[in-house]
């Protein structure tokens, strides 16, 4: 993992810091899934948040070999 120093406004980084304590998460972790979200949004903008946060969450499980791809074909 790559370490980055950059500037951040007071008002970002306390709804940042909000939200991880919110999320139970760390800063960095928060930062990161954050960046996730908006990265994603900017490039799917016909997709709400939740179907962002879903598709992402739905990704870890395969990752993880919680559920499987839909095979259209054996429907």
């Amino acid at each position: 993992m790559t370490r980055k120093t950059f500037a951040i406004d007071d008002e970002l980084l306390q709804a940042l810091n909000l939200f991880a304590k919110k999320d139970q998460r760390d800063f960095s972790s928060a930062l990161r899934y954050a960046l996730k979200i908006g990265l994603a949004a900017i490039e799917n903008p016909e997709l709400n948040i939740e179907e962002i946060k879903d598709a992402l969450e739905a990704k870890v499980d395969v990752r993880a070999g919680r559920i499987l791809a839909l095979e259209f074909d054996k429907i």
